[in-house]
């Protein structure tokens, strides 16, 4: 039986702010039959107003299909597909989305409360009345920082700090609700509470990462019944009342005096005393742009693990462990105390010798602050529960002082005290894998907390001190990201950044989005605006990424040929953060990880404008081929057959940067190197990247694993061992701290960039044209794992692979989806079995 499933608009599912134009729709078949591929569609899209219907098209494009129709703004639509299969079966699906409005139609202004009190934040209302009965309501709202709704008391969403960080000047994002279900009274309050966010706030990188005041910009379109409509937008009517969070701060936290509540602030009925008018807010902005990427929403929860007393004395003063370092908020669950007693919370990552919060991994030698919250009591007898809503903190241990339950003093609070939340961008996990290996196992945990709790509307370096979308960062682990999450429209949203960054302060970046920027991109850091829509092409197949963004991407190659001398690049931060640190002597040099990486995005420059026909292929080759030419004059030792380094030696077997005919000299080579040094691993966040998948795909895999994870020097089993939950930024720091200027953080995603090893060399999975249409599926053997257990959701559907090892040969369950083909190698097979979509079995001797 035909079914379809996974109907995507805009690359998500039923968006509410979908572009009209140039709008990408999907598909996905599945089927209980073998070789099944659809040859023809028929994709029909209508709305109250209008309608489109591309008739029957004989293809079987399932995947980044565009019509020739231009939708209508503001609407809702109903998007239909029927396709029909090679063995004649047939399946509809359906699924509905809206279309964003354009800047030009917005009648709502930008509004904030008359007098601007920095890091108090505001509520905004408006009470008005429905006129009939409604039939649709749809509330389009961007509150700068960052916004909660509310009608009638009832708040409309789940989500935290949204809209996401933009480059404001550029282009300002804006959410769309379907809110019809909250007005069902005649009177209605419609309200906003307005956090500081990335826009407003002015306690770090100040003051040029503040954008301006705290603002609201919303409309509420209403239609009824009788197909009369009516708009409800912000202006200079709306009332304004500052509200019991006195002070918020991504970085720095809350303080939250519950003495000023106003429970009846969105209350139609509620108390006008003490509410204010608002002005418009003049401060230029760029363009409301309808936002699709997921928002940031509560990932998990956490209990406490443990509460205990910081000095071993009843001091009121007490240590709560989580159990892992995340990124999040808490609530809390206090005692009944006096009105206005304070209970103050601190966050960190760590625990010094002595016990007590240990602040700097968490950069309070960079941010100027601490990450801590404040409570004022209300006085409820029966006790208060409260959680921030406009910060995040990075955090293990939660330092509470000031809590004092009267009845029982001196008792250790009770361990419900503290609930834990992970925040995260609400990314869809795409790629689950398991095997028999216990240290990749745990590693493998280890990663997926980093990159989910460095996700908040762009990928972060670390989620306590910085906050920021270093682009070396996120292109390494770009791949990583994508084998684990639908990460579509995120990193298109981040992509994008880079050029309103660029637009913004006149050069590329090292950071992005926002003002920080830390100077001019560097070779490994600039070149995620080619590396980045590279592979979203190669995944994903998403063409319109590359094509979007390609006069940028040109101009970045441009850039890196204008600093060359002789093809060679000599600046750059290199191999960042390996063992030993970047001053270590075996670690690759810059000029030579530079220049690789101008070579890297050339070749792959030139094999994008050769498949999507953009007439510069011959031109990029020709540079790439000056490049290596350059390459193994200056850095290749052709006696020897070899570079100075590990990591120099894997970015070369991986991108072909050797004399014709040296590959295996350079492998041999290799190996015998790491060898000889006892697989003591000199390689960083660059490094690896390359040199693990290919030495595994050369039949090396058990010396990768063995210094990935040796005991006899630093590596990762060594940070395991030392507790961690998250990775490291310098995965050879000890916990607790020992040295009293060691700064770096406990949770950074960058060094999990190697690890898509695990789909691509332990499972074998790889695409072998652009989204997986046709891929493979050749496993690399490690005498070490037994058992791989592996699915990954592409585009077209899921693929699975299930390996068991035997004493002599190994069992073999392939899961192939509809629409695609695979290549699949047994176990030390040079000649592939092919196979059509379906399941399959094979046992091999």
């Amino acid at each position: 039986m035909l079914k379809l499933y996974d109907l995507t608009v805009a690359q998500v599912a039923s968006p509410m702010a979908a572009p009209v134009s140039g709008t990408r729709f999907g598909w996905k078949l599945c089927s209980d039959k073998q070789d099944v591929f659809q040859t023809c569609y028929r994709l029909t899209l209508t709305a109250d107003t209008d309608s489109f219907d591309t008739g029957v098209v004989d293809s079987s494009a399932s995947n980044e299909v565009t019509v020739s129709h231009t939708l209508k703004t503001g609407t809702r639509y109903r998007m239909t597909v029927t396709v029909t299969d090679n063995q004649g079966q047939r399946a509809s699906a359906e699924t509905q989305f809206d279309t964003a409005i354009s800047p030009e139609e917005w009648t709502g202004r930008w509004i904030k409360p008359r007098q601007h009190i920095q890091g108090w934040a505001p509520y905004l209302r408006k009470k008005f009345a429905l006129s009939g009965k409604v039939k649709r309501a749809v509330l389009y709202g961007s509150g700068l920082g960052c916004a909660e709704y509310y009608i009638n008391s009832k708040r409309i969403s789940d989500d935290f700090i949204d809209p996401p960080f933009t480059n404001y000047e550029s282009e300002v994002f804006y959410r769309a609700f379907d809110v019809t279900e909250f007005l069902n009274e005649k009177k209605i309050c419609f309200a906003a509470l307005l956090g500081d966010g990335w826009y407003a706030q002015n306690r770090v990188w100040f003051p040029d990462c503040n954008y301006g005041d705290i603002c609201l910009c919303a409309e509420l379109r209403i239609t009824y019944e009788d197909g009369t409509t009516q708009i409800i937008a912000t202006d200079d009517s709306w009332k304004t009342k500052y509200s019991p969070i006195v002070l918020n701060n991504l970085y720095a936290g809350e303080v939250y005096d519950a003495r000023l509540e106003t429970p009846d602030f969105a209350d139609p009925d509620g108390e006008e005393e003490g509410w204010c008018s608002t002005v418009y807010d003049e401060t230029p902005k760029g363009p409301l742009v309808g936002c699709i990427m997921p928002p940031v929403r509560i990932l998990r929860s956490l209990k406490a693990r443990s509460v205990k007393m910081v000095s071993g004395q009843s001091d009121g003063a007490w240590i709560i462990d989580m159990g892992e370092n995340i990124a999040g908020i808490a609530r809390f669950k206090l005692p009944p105390a006096p009105r206005g007693a304070q209970v103050t919370f601190r966050f960190a990552e760590t625990l010094n010798e002595a016990g007590c919060l240990d602040f700097r991994s968490i950069g309070a030698f960079a941010t100027q602050c601490i990450q801590q919250e404040t409570y004022i009591a209300r006085g409820d007898k029966n006790g208060e529960e409260w959680a921030p809503r406009f910060t995040y903190h990075g955090f293990r241990y939660i330092e509470i002082t000031g809590y004092h339950d009267l009845r029982r003093y001196g008792i250790v609070p009770e361990i419900d005290i503290a609930t834990a939340y992970i925040l995260s961008t609400d990314l869809k996990q795409n790629g689950r894998f398991r095997c028999d290996n216990s240290d990749m196992m745990q590693l493998q945990k280890v990663m997926l907390n980093t990159f989910r709790t460095n996700y908040h509307g762009f990928p972060e370096d670390c989620p306590a001190r910085e906050k920021c979308g270093w682009l070396g960062d996120a292109q390494i682990v770009c791949n990583y990201g994508i084998m684990n999450y639908d990460m579509r429209a995120s990193y298109e949203k981040f992509i994008r950044d880079f050029r309103t960054t660029n637009e913004v302060m006149g050069v590329w970046q090292m950071i992005s989005p926002g003002h920080r920027g830390c100077g001019e991109a560097t070779p490994l850091w600039g070149c995620a605006q080619i590396i980045m829509p590279y592979w979203m092409y190669v995944y994903y197949g998403d063409e319109t990424v590359v094509r979007d963004n390609w006069d940028m991407m040109e101009k970045w190659v441009q850039h890196e040929l204008d600093r060359a001398e002789d093809y060679v690049v000599s600046v750059g931060l290199g191999d960042w953060a390996p063992p030993g640190e970047n001053s270590h002597p075996k670690r690759i040099p810059v000029p030579q990880s530079s220049t690789m990486m101008f070579f890297e995005i050339c070749e792959k420059m030139a094999e994008l404008s050769r498949k999507l026909g953009l007439g510069k292929e011959d031109y990029y080759a020709d540079l790439a081929a000056k490049i290596k030419d350059s390459i193994l004059r200056h850095f290749y030792d052709a006696e020897n057959h070899i570079y100075s380094t590990w990591a120099a030696n894997g970015v070369a077997l991986t991108l072909g940067i050797y004399p014709d005919g040296d590959r295996k000299a350079l492998l041999d080579a290799t190996i015998q190197l790491i060898r000889d040094e006892d697989y003591e691993m000199h390689t960083g966040i660059y490094g690896n990247k390359y040199l693990v998948p290919v030495l595994c795909q050369e039949g090396y895999g058990d010396d990768v694993l063995r210094f990935l994870f040796t005991r006899d020097h630093a590596s990762f089993r060594t940070m395991l061992d030392g507790g961690a939950t998250t990775l490291y930024e310098c995965i050879d720091h000890p916990m607790p701290r020992k040295y009293h200027l060691d700064e770096s953080s406990y949770n950074h995603p960058m060094h999990s960039g190697f690890a898509v090893f695990y789909y691509n060399c332990v499972a074998g999975i790889r695409p072998v044209t652009p989204g997986f249409t046709e891929f493979e599926v050749k496993p690399c053997l490690f005498s070490e794992i037994h058992t791989v257990d592996c699915d990954y959701e592409t585009p077209y559907g899921r693929i699975g692979v299930r390996i068991m090892r035997r004493d002599r040969g190994a069992h073999y369950e392939i899961t192939v989806p509809a629409g695609t083909r695979c290549s699949f190698y047994p176990y030390g097979a040079d000649t592939p079995v092919q196979l059509t979509s379906g399941c399959y079995t094979f046992d091999n001797e």
